[in-house]
């Protein structure tokens, strides 16, 4: 395939196809083992923690939030997304924690209708999505506990709309 032959579209969807592949491979390549050095846990209390500066100091990072209809009353946004298939932390259960929220604007949002989720030209769904305000909410469909991994695609679409940046340049 001679590149200089491509439109600008297809172009651009060969450059987001290759920035998926080389993310993809990278998110394989970091996955962590339990148990060792560079568990998830370390992780996210070393090196996340350091450069986030904004988590406060636990015993281990697999809390219960209870602070954020504060978080949202101050209107901060909070994403929520879960994989279908995560048997670690389920779709269902994390609909039920949201469905206790005491934020004002939790009916509003659970009237809303879920838009699907597609990534490039793709016309399978690959997910679903629903927000009101500062309050958004993923259902990642195929993917379990690792999203980046199981969806890479609708993971960085998924981080470029919450970090309001481009997935790919």
């Amino acid at each position: 395939m001679d590149p200089m032959l491509l439109t600008n579209s297809e172009l651009i969807e060969l450059t987001r196809a290759i920035a998926i592949k080389i993310y993809s491979k990278y998110v394989q390549s970091s996955r962590y083992t339990p148990g060792s050095n560079g568990d998830l846990e370390s992780l996210m209390n070393g090196a996340v923690r350091k450069k986030l500066k904004i988590i406060p100091e636990k015993e281990g990072f697999l809390k219960p939030m209870k602070n954020v209809d504060e978080l949202l009353a101050r209107g901060v946004n909070v994403t929520v997304y879960n994989g279908q298939l995560d048997v670690i932390c389920s779709t269902n259960g994390a609909e039920a924690w949201v469905k206790k929220l005491k934020w004002e604007g939790l009916k509003t949002v659970s009237n809303v209708e879920r838009s699907p989720l597609h990534c490039g030209d793709d016309k399978i769904t690959k997910g679903f999505t629903k927000s009101y305000k500062d309050f958004h909410f993923y259902w990642i469909l195929g993917a379990g506990h690792f999203v980046p991994v199981d969806q890479p695609c609708l993971e960085l679409d998924m981080v470029a709309s919450i970090t309001q940046s481009p997935a790919v340049p």
